[in-house]
């Protein structure tokens, strides 16, 4: 069963229209046009990673690379989890001296 989807269309201006069909089919800007959606989205906590990917129409590892290049955090590494590491690797240190 596929997912639901709503058109929903936008107005931009021409010369932008123009220079992006001046260099790309109109099926590459339309998806280029949902990527930057995507990590919009993701970048604001709109939306997850996973529905990122789905909206972006391509793999994990690909959007993850995506996101890499435009200096956007795939996942968010907070205080907590910081702490959280230091713990188990002191722990493990620690079974490593008895």
């Amino acid at each position: 069963m596929g997912v639901k989807s709503e058109k929903i269309e936008i107005d931009l201006p021409l010369d932008i229209i123009f220079a992006m069909r001046g260099t790309e089919k109109p099926e590459e800007v339309k998806r280029k046009l949902k990527v930057a959606l995507a990590i919009l989205l993701f970048q604001e906590t709109s939306i997850s990673l996973g529905k990122a990917v789905e909206l972006a129409e391509m793999s994990r590892v690909r959007f993850t690379e995506i996101l890499k290049e435009h200096g956007v955090p795939a996942y968010e590494y907070g205080e907590n989890d910081f702490e959280r590491d230091r713990q188990a690797v002191k722990r493990y240190r620690e079974s490593l001296e008895q």
